[in-house]
C-alpha cells in the first residue's frame, strides 16, 4: 500500500523531525556496516590493517551513541 500524505509535511512537526533522525540512523548505520565490512574483507585478503578493531568499536561506539541520542529524543505518544 503505497504512501498517502494528508497534508503537505511540515518540518516543525515532531513526528516529522523524529522520522528524520531515524533516517539519518539508518544511514549512519548502512555506512557503518558497508565499510566495516569492506575493511575487514580487505584486511583478510592481504592488507594488514593494526588498528581496524580500535576503528570499528569507536565507530561502533559512536553509532550506540547515536541510537539513544534517536530514542532519547523520541516525541511522546498521544492517544
Amino acid at each position: 500500500m503505497p504512501l498517502v500524505l494528508s497534508a503537505p509535511p511540515d518540518p516543525e512537526d515532531p513526528a516529522y523531525q523524529h522520522l528524520e533522525r531515524l533516517v539519518n540512523f539508518g544511514v549512519h548505520g548502512a555506512l557503518f556496516a558497508a565499510l566495516n565490512s569492506g575493511l575487514w574483507v580487505l584486511q583478510g585478503l592481504r592488507h594488514p590493517f593494526p588498528q581496524l578493531a580500535w576503528f570499528t568499536g569507536a565507530w561502533g561506539l559512536l553509532l550506540l551513541l547515536h541510537l539513544f541520542y534517536v530514542l532519547r529524543l523520541r516525541p511522546a505518544k498521544t492517544g
